[in-house]
């Protein structure tokens, strides 16, 4: 009979993978033994009282055997049937995990501390020596006041890179700033400041980082106005504040400053045409890079040029383009702009003298490398501001 009792009369817990098992010990060899190897028993002795212990013992045995078995079976198809119903979970979630990933991602909005209730946060984008300066001061004095404008990003090519180099990855450089302008300037239709797009706006991190959340804020909306010039002015007034210390600006009635700033018979790389020629299409390639930066990135932005915006021939064309700014921004005269309002909005004063011909001590030279190009339509005798 002992041949065939199962063992399970002494247990053990193993836990393995969050199920429980038990397994069992052989204590029924050491009962087999005593009773085989006993002395009353094995021998023939000893009473007949406890001969009769070997039966009930034994069937004792048997029977807490076949109810632990029972137990054991009925546990671990249990634990079977969980298992099954965990792994049917797990598969399913990982399928719902999965059908997410594939579902477009909807980009996030930024948090602003910006009020949508206050100024307008706006950004004037361009290269140096594009009139930035008057642009921010017209803006600023038709839409409520002005404010100072800071090229915040950087003056020159090194400086940007300085600027942002110190950024990290991260746009934190950005609406801080225009936030402290909100408080500072409640009464102001716009607030923000001048970027000049060099280099470090197409690589840098933390560049890349504030156009993108440019591109995506909402209320209020960032917005940028692009400003663009004539490349050849921009040549003339660079090499003009390189070849004369003259300020940058002149305010109007500020007679010793226009006489100072008022430079004619400028030499523009006079026998160097073809380093004039490099120059026009370097700045040409990277303007364009700039307005395509803002189009790709979906930058809610107006292009405008200082041609038009300072375009005094009489043809109205800057009236409308400044109704232009003003109507993109959503502040100051967006229609219905006088001259006498534009007039007192213009706190500069013009330093060059109209028309390239009285500017340019070599027009002629410069007039016949550019004549059959590209870059032909810079050239102009009409009046225009610079």
């Amino acid at each position: 009979i002992l041949k065939y009792l199962p063992y399970g009369i002494s247990f053990r817990r193993l836990e393995v993978a969050n199920s429980i098992r038990y397994y069992s010990l052989p204590p029924l060899l050491e009962v087999h033994m005593r009773f085989r190897g006993g002395k009353s028993f094995a021998a023939g002795g000893g009473s007949m009282a406890r001969a009769w212990l070997l039966p009930v013992i034994l069937s004792l045995l048997f029977v807490a055997g076949m109810i632990v078995s029972t137990v054991e079976v009925d546990y671990f198809s249990n634990a079977t049937d969980q298992h099954k119903l965990q792994e049917e979970v797990i598969a399913e979630t990982d399928l719902h995990q999965h059908e997410h990933l594939d579902q477009p991602i909807e980009e996030e909005t930024p948090t602003t501390c910006l009020d949508p209730s206050g100024p307008q946060p706006y950004i004037l984008m361009s290269l140096g020596r594009s009139g930035s300066g008057s642009t921010w001061q017209v803006i600023g004095n038709l839409s409520g006041m002005e404010t100072p404008s800071h090229e915040y990003t950087g003056s020159s090519t090194e400086a940007s890179i300085k600027f942002f180099e110190g950024k990290g990855h991260d746009d934190k450089w950005l609406l801080p700033y225009l936030c402290r302008k909100q408080r500072k300037y409640r009464d102001a239709g716009v607030v923000g400041f001048k970027w000049k797009p060099y280099e470090p706006i197409f690589n840098a991190p933390a560049a890349q980082a504030g156009i993108n959340t440019i591109a995506t804020l909402k209320d209020p909306t960032i917005k940028v106005v692009r400003l663009r010039r004539n490349l050849l002015d921009v040549q003339i007034s660079r090499r003009k504040h390189t070849l004369y210390t003259t300020k940058a600006h002149c305010m109007k009635g500020d007679l010793k400053c226009l006489q100072d700033g008022l430079i004619t018979s400028l030499d523009l790389y006079t026998g160097e045409m073809d380093t004039l020629y490099k120059h026009l299409e370097s700045l040409q390639a990277h303007e364009d890079r700039v307005d395509k930066l803002l189009h790709e990135k979906n930058v809610p932005h107006v292009q405008v040029t200082y041609d038009r915006l300072y375009n005094v021939d009489g043809k109205g064309g800057d009236i409308e383009e400044w109704e232009k700014v003003f109507s993109f921004l959503g502040v100051g005269p967006a229609s219905n702009l006088t001259r006498e309002q534009l007039e007192r909005g213009m706190k500069h004063a013009a330093t060059h003298p109209p028309g390239h011909n009285m500017t340019l001590a070599n027009y002629d030279e410069v007039a016949g490398a550019l004549e059959g190009t590209k870059f032909e339509k810079l050239l102009h005798r009409r009046h225009r501001r610079v």
